[in-house]
């Protein structure tokens, strides 16, 4: 009797930790990001926030799921992506780029393009005068974030580039000194040079980069896409997505467009 009545406990258990340890809720859409400001940002309560924090949260009510934001290592966003760990990839995430020589189109499903952005270089703002070219980019050293556009074009510019888990820790880097120049969204570089603890610094306006087009990434073959695809069709037809970007500053960059090449 107690061999049985130690096994029934044993089995409850296993279906406890089942239940509480086993995969993510099915209902819930889980969008990998890295911080971004004014995309997506923890308020001083620990809530997300920011234009793609609410613009994720809005399209969650429409297609009926919950939201929730894990940050990711942007290096392994296709391993979190292709893993499970997260549904999409959403954090100013350029579609018409390449990963390693291979079109990010093919390596995910991409929903309709929802913003225009392109990268721009950032230097101390007294060193503004030593670039003037890309040329003047050649034996520098740099920083931008592993795996992103902007490391991809760093790469392409110099042989002296260092990876950030995130754009926001390349700013530290270009101020210390450590680097030359780092590479990132211009979106995000608007906000930040010169105010702050970044007032030094500042976008070299001579050097102008290929426009890009912001997109979600879904894991190929999802059936989210197509959902979210409405969604974002909704909201932009019944202005709540310029709502959010006017809330933000992005009123002028937003640009909703089904192609993303």
């Amino acid at each position: 009797m107690k061999k049985i009545i130690a096994l029934v406990l044993a089995l409850t258990m296993c279906a406890f930790c089942f239940a509480a340890c086993g995969k993510k809720d099915d209902n819930t859409l889980v969008c990998g990001v890295t911080i971004f400001e004014n995309m997506n940002e923890k308020d001083e309560n620990g809530n997300w926030t920011g234009f793609e924090s609410e613009f994720a949260m809005e399209v969650g009510k429409i297609i009926g799921m919950d939201v929730s934001f894990q940050e990711i290592d942007w290096e392994q966003k296709y391993n979190e992506l292709n893993s499970g760990a997260i549904d999409c990839i959403w954090n100013g995430f350029t579609a018409n780029s390449s990963d390693n020589g291979v079109k990010r189109s093919d390596l995910v499903d991409f929903s309709y393009g929802y913003m225009l952005n392109q990268q721009c270089i950032v230097v101390k703002a007294d060193n503004l005068a030593n670039f003037k070219s890309e040329a003047d980019l050649a034996g520098k050293s740099a920083c931008a974030e592993g795996g992103s556009a902007g490391a991809a074009y760093a790469e392409s510019v110099t042989d002296k580039v260092n990876t950030a888990p995130a754009q926001i820790d390349a700013f530290p880097e270009v101020k210390s000194g450590a680097v030359d120049f780092i590479v990132v969204d211009i979106l995000l570089a608007k906000n930040l040079c010169g105010n702050g603890d970044y007032a030094d610094l500042a976008i070299v306006e001579d050097i102008q980069l290929a426009s890009e087009i912001y997109a979600i990434g879904f894991k190929k073959g999802s059936d989210l896409t197509a959902k979210v695809n409405v969604a974002i069709k909704q909201l932009d037809e019944s202005g709540k997505l310029m709502e959010l970007a006017t809330k933000y500053g992005f009123e002028n960059v937003l640009n909703v467009s089904e192609t993303i090449e």
